[in-house]
């Protein structure tokens, strides 16, 4: 961390001033500008570094800006369908692949998800019922159909949609059918 007086780590001919300011970041062509940006700047050689705290704090607001500008969900759009399927981040990233960690990872804006993923997670968002696919599967020769109620906002109102959803070891089949107005 550096602070008011370091001696600037490039050139080492003076000391570091620092300064806040409105960092403008670009991405694909587009920009986001991240206010209250701390930097060290050295008067003898004009090389700023950057706080390691602006770093952490600014990190998530840029990730997220670049998730945005590439059509990915966001952290926050993450971390609503995990919680809404009710696991804890681990027991996310154990069914669903990105390892043990990577949901805490994706959530607090460390790293991005594959475009797989996001495909995946937007998938479980609009059919929660495919959780069901992925956690228990077919068994050999086992005929199951399980009904699942959820609640879902149609463009045509508010309707109680029912999904019915049967596997067996060699297919997968759903539907979709709408039960009534709410």
């Amino acid at each position: 961390m550096y602070k008011d007086g370091d001696m600037c780590p490039i050139c080492g001919q003076a000391t570091l001033e620092r300064s806040v300011i409105d960092e403008t970041f670009e991405y694909k062509g587009r920009e986001i500008t991240v206010s209250d940006y701390v930097i060290h700047t050295c008067p003898e050689c004009g090389e700023s570094v950057v706080d390691p705290e602006s770093l952490r704090s600014s990190e998530k607001i840029i990730r997220d800006f670049q998730r945005r500008t590439d059509g990915l969900l966001t952290s926050d759009e993450i971390r609503r369908t995990r919680k809404a399927s009710g696991f804890t981040q681990e027991a996310f990233g154990k069914i669903l692949g990105g390892g043990v960690k990577g949901f805490a990872r994706y959530e607090n804006g460390q790293v991005t998800q594959s475009r797989a993923m996001d495909n995946l997670l937007r998938i479980i968002d609009r059919y929660p019922f495919a959780l069901d696919v992925i956690t228990k599967g077919p068994s050999a020769g086992e005929e199951r159909a399980r009904t699942f109620q959820y609640d879902k906002s149609i463009t045509s109102g508010q309707k109680n949609i029912v999904y019915t959803f049967c596997a067996s070891d060699r297919y997968y089949d759903y539907d979709v059918n709408a039960v009534g107005e709410r």
